[in-house]
């Protein structure tokens, strides 16, 4: 049952799929024809030498214009380690809605809307049949609120969005195992997600998982225009229009070519994937492996069996399971390589 804090103060819901106010198909394409930005070509196997990399990132420019160019390593990088649940069957859950200003490339800060302070938000990892106590904290400028795609409550009540300095709270039952996204569902839900308002929930099948190594991942775009003092802010022009400056994993572009996650060879990988978007399909892939099971949504029921590729929709997840027989430099990649060169690729280090 959802309840709100004491001064209910309330904002209603303006359009769940609405778009900034003012923005016409005109000015979309105008936009379009005028956009010039930076991408970067993936080349499996490409060497250094070949004026590439290492991990086969060839940058190519698309011409002038200001846009945001990467510069150096990122400062910080997020931690993609699934965190322990805990053993109490009923879990206390506090997230702050909070402006902050995050790093998304080396050297490319942007004025994000966030979840506790970061893109994305903090992994919530809970057991099916767990019971979750929420409470949402608005401490940004403006109203938010937040939607938990594992949750089943009555969105008008639950998701309903609070003002600056209010909070509300509501009680949910993790009724299917799974990974399943979470986001800020305020209208414009376009602006709020791509301007950070995301994150990854898992929730253990009752009978658990067999051990293994266990990484979370969060695909995302963000689309950019310049702010105050050299940082970026969101485009909702350019989000309307799906012209991304960068698609990455868990809110950083190449963070894990900057800092490999890893494994050792023979070892059980397991990876928690969420599409946040929030308009781009993921293809998710690992270079140079085969997923031994591949669960769609995360649910153990769904599982198949010896998938390469697997397409994720904005909104949608997916569990994968593989086994590096190997030592090497495995790439993490969506397989849409124009948005790879974006910043969508990381790497599996086996040793």
């Amino acid at each position: 049952m959802a309840t709100t804090s004491p001064s209910k103060r309330l904002i209603g819901r303006r359009g769940f799929l609405g778009v900034a106010g003012g923005l016409t198909v005109g000015a979309v394409a105008t936009a379009c024809a005028r956009d010039e930005y930076r991408r970067e070509t993936f080349v499996p196997g490409a060497a250094a030498e070949d004026g590439m990399d290492g991990h086969g990132v060839r940058p190519v420019s698309l011409g002038g214009g200001n846009r945001p160019e990467p510069s150096g390593d990122l400062a910080t990088i997020y931690d993609p380690v699934l965190p322990p649940v805990g053993p109490e069957p009923t879990k206390r859950l506090i997230i702050e809605a909070i402006d902050a200003q995050v790093e998304v490339a080396g050297g490319v800060k942007l004025n994000a809307w966030t979840f506790g302070g970061t893109v994305p938000g903090p992994i919530v990892h809970v057991r099916e049949g767990d019971t979750i106590d929420f409470t949402l904290r608005n401490n940004g400028a403006i109203g938010h609120s937040l939607d938990f795609h594992a949750a089943q409550v009555p969105p008008d009540v639950a998701y309903a969005t609070i003002v600056p300095g209010d909070e509300l709270s509501f009680t949910w039952r993790a009724n299917y195992p799974g990974v399943f996204m979470y986001h800020c569902g305020t209208g414009p839900v376009l602006e709020h997600v791509a301007n950070g308002m995301y994150g990854a929930v898992v929730v253990d099948p009752a009978e658990g998982f067999a051990p293994a190594r266990e990484y979370v991942f969060v695909q995302s775009e963000f689309y950019l225009k310049q702010g105050a003092n050299g940082a970026w802010d969101g485009d909702p022009v350019r989000m309307a229009a799906v012209v991304p400056d960068f698609v990455v994993f868990n809110g950083a572009a190449n963070q894990y070519r900057q800092q490999p996650v890893t494994a050792a060879p023979g070892e059980l990988v397991r990876m928690y994937v969420v599409n946040a978007g929030p308009s781009l399909f993921s293809a998710f892939h690992v270079i140079g492996t085969i997923f031994d099971r591949t669960y769609p949504d995360g649910n153990p029921a769904n599982v198949m069996r010896g998938v390469s590729t697997w397409t994720i929709p904005p909104g949608g997840a997916a569990t994968f399971e593989l086994v590096v027989p190997d030592p090497g430099s495995y790439p993490i990649v969506t397989h849409s390589f124009a948005y790879t060169g974006l910043g969508a690729v990381g790497v599996l280090e086996v040793r």
